[in-house]
């Protein structure tokens, strides 16, 4: 697991989640049209039809977030984010077999506090400011509150070449608020009431056009000779976009009950959610007027949990829980083409795909529980058990050209999943532990595509590990070293015209993490934090919808293409090496500290689909960051001057590469580019 503090990620202008790929070992983040791929250790979701759970679960105050793309714009108020790796099978909300990414905002106190951040930056033009206030609501103290607010702006990245579109884009323009209400009439029990609101209008990501995946393929004649974006060389971040735009809506409302009961804790969760999404992209990159892609999200999720934790001084300790979620969400996607090659000397003109859910309804229900026991102060036993039952039913169309009739299914799985493990204190400053654990991840549906319900994804992990103080606490160090088998790895690929969900038969990923801190001196802390990740498919036979006549020979059966044998390929979204190198020097002035900081993040080659071609891959890369920060002695006066992307790098966040009935087209997302700014905050 990583921990970071709410005060840490400030001082390292750690505005998302994006900005925490870097440091952290074996995370990758891209975005696909409506949603954000998130993965650890090479498990995720590439999904982009509605229709299949994330490998890696989100947790904002407790929630999990059925729709994660809406939570992780920005990081408001926030008193830590966690990042745990490997199935999380026991404990945490819906099962999720690739890891968890917990979201703890700072709570209300008695205590009078209020602040705010003011951050302004060019090469774009960044304006970003935030504040809070808290204290206590009544005279006694039992009543108290909280109010934080963000206002973001982001000129954007990428310019637009083409006069009738949006002027800029991978831009940023957003707004948060989050209040808070907590009651604490004893020391035995407290309420707290959370409601949040996020609103975001942006003209989204940008699309190149980075060509087709076998070099014989040609582009369809409507692009050729097109002028399209050029991201080769620094600073040259252009592109031809006719149409972009993103818009989302989210709400959530959170009820927190914690109960001192027997020598424990009883802790009751009751929660609301709704979104709106619609994110419509340019889908081709060149000025021509030939595709875009329209992608409508409307959902609404409860979730409710009921936790109990024993006495934590216990030998043995203990914890309950079970848990109820629901989901009803509905898409609509549009993809006008106004020429579709497909093959043959064929072509098809000015025809439009529609694909969607309405609706899509997930329910899941779960218990579990983990129990721990201390033979001695040094050695504990550890076990947990979860039993998972999910639901999907589904309403949807796919009209090609002619329409096509409403169809409905409903699908259910459950499974008993289970961790086993130890921990070991070899001395004060050094703890061992080794565990087995198993994850589930329930099937789901491709929505807009008619297909059958695709089947559940397991996996089983064996990890050890070490985590420890040295050299009179001046190094800090955690290691991680794991093994994963999966079984129905469940897999995104463009299928036809549409997004689909197969199940790979088998997947092999292992590891080791490393994490590091060490202070050479009082004023000088080195960080370094390193990963080698080796993933594979063990089987898996498939067709390439992008290129239809590369197969092996034989494989095709009937009106089924021949397929291509992807054994040995890397997972998707998973570099082999990953490091980062941060140094930080501490000099003291009259009234408080500046910091000189630099942080290098650097990642080896990443493929974002599964048949591990260069187009659609980034190249090993990486990024410098700096900064020179200053904090008051009272902690209550901050401010930094920061060049985010020092050397303008252009790396990809990913690439889709569609079907060759639109054309073949290798579509690529950039991440931000070079960031130049200050900030300044008050905190009383």
């Amino acid at each position: 697991m990583s921990a970071y503090a709410g005060q840490k990620l400030e001082a390292a202008q750690t505005k998302s989640l994006n900005d925490l790929v870097g440091p952290s070992p074996n995370i990758q983040i891209g975005n696909s049209y409506n949603s954000s791929n998130i993965t650890i250790r090479g498990i995720g979701n590439q999904q982009i039809n509605a229709g299949q759970d994330s490998g890696v679960a989100i947790h904002s105050d407790g929630v999990y977030i059925g729709q994660p793309s809406l939570t992780l714009a920005t990081f408001l108020d926030l008193a830590r984010v966690e990042i745990l790796r490997g199935p999380q099978g026991t404990l945490f909300g819906r099962n999720a077999t690739g890891g968890v990414i917990n979201v703890v905002p700072n709570e209300p106190t008695a205590e009078t506090h209020y602040g705010f951040d003011l951050t302004a930056g060019v090469d774009p033009a960044l304006f970003q400011i935030s504040g809070f206030i808290n204290g206590a609501l009544n005279d006694s103290g039992t009543l108290s509150g909280r109010v934080a607010a963000q206002q973001t702006y982001n000129r954007g990245f990428t310019r637009n070449l083409l006069p009738n579109g949006p002027n800029r884009l991978d831009d940023a323009k957003n707004q948060s608020i989050r209040g808070q209400i907590k009651w604490e009439p004893s020391d035995s029990f407290n309420a707290r009431v959370l409601v949040e609101y996020a609103n975001d209008d942006s003209n989204g990501p940008a699309t190149f056009l980075e060509g087709t995946p076998d070099p014989t393929i040609p582009l369809p004649s409507i692009l050729v000779g097109q002028s399209r974006g050029d991201v080769g060389d620094v600073g040259d971040r252009e592109v031809f976009a006719n149409i972009n735009y993103r818009k989302v809506h989210a709400f959530n409302a959170n009820l927190t009950l914690n109960w001192a009961l027997g020598g424990g804790n009883l802790k009751a969760l009751l929660s609301y959610a709704d979104s709106k999404l619609l994110n419509v992209s340019d889908g081709d990159g060149t000025a021509a007027e030939d595709t875009y892609a329209s992608f409508k999200n409307t959902a609404r999720q409860t979730y409710n949990e009921l936790i109990y934790t024993s006495d934590n001084s216990k030998p043995f300790t203990y914890l309950l829980g079970v848990n109820y979620f629901r989901e009803h969400l509905e898409q609509a996607i549009e993809v006008p083409i106004a020429e579709a090659p497909l093959g043959g000397g064929v072509t098809l003109y000015n025809i439009t795909v529609l694909g969607g859910a309405v609706p899509l309804i997930t329910t899941s229900y779960a218990a579990f529980g983990r129990a721990q026991y201390a033979f001695t102060r040094d050695f504990k036993l550890f076990a947990g058990l979860r039993y998972t039952r999910d639901k999907k039913s589904i309403v949807q169309y796919n009209n090609f050209i002619n329409g096509g009739a409403l169809q409905s299914s409903t699908s259910k799985w459950d499974r008993l999943t289970y961790e086993l493990g130890a921990s070991y204190a070899f001395s004060p400053t050094l703890d061992g532990y080794l565990k087995y654990s198993t994850g589930f991840k329930g099937g789901g549906y491709s929505a807009g595509t008619l297909a059958p319900s695709f089947r559940p994804e397991t996996n089983a992990n064996y990890e050890a590990g070490l985590k420890g103080n040295f050299f009179n606490r001046a190094l800090q160090a955690n290691l991680a070293t794991f093994y994963m088998k999966y079984d129905d790895l469940q897999v995104n690929q463009i299928v036809g015209v549409s997004s689909s969900v197969t199940n790979a038969a088998k997947a092999t990923v292992y590891g080791v993490e490393l994490e590091t801190s060490l202070r050479l001196a009082d004023a000088l802390r080195i960080e370094w934090s390193g990963a080698y990740l080796n993933t594979s498919f063990d089987r898996f036979q498939t067709a390439d919808s992008s290129r239809p006549t590369t197969c092996d020979p034989g494989t095709g059966v009937g009106n089924v293409p021949c397929s291509i044998d992807l054994s040995g390929n890397a997972l998707p979204q998973s570099p082999k090496y990953t490091s980062s190198l941060g140094g930080y020097y501490d000099i003291p002035t009259s009234t408080g500290k500046v910091t000189l900081g630099a942080r290098y993040d650097w990642k080896s080659r990443v493929y974002f689909t599964e048949f591990n071609l260069p187009i659609s891959s980034q190249k090993s890369v990486g990024k410098l960051n700096l900064f020179l920060n200053y904090e008051s002695d009272n902690g209550r006066l901050t401010g930094s001057l920061f060049v985010k992307n020092v050397t303008n790098e252009q790396v990809k966040g990913n690439v889709i590469v569609v079907s060759s009935i639109i054309g073949s087209l290798a579509l690529g997302q950039y991440q931000p580019g070079r960031q130049v700014g200050m900030s300044v905050g008050y905190h009383f």
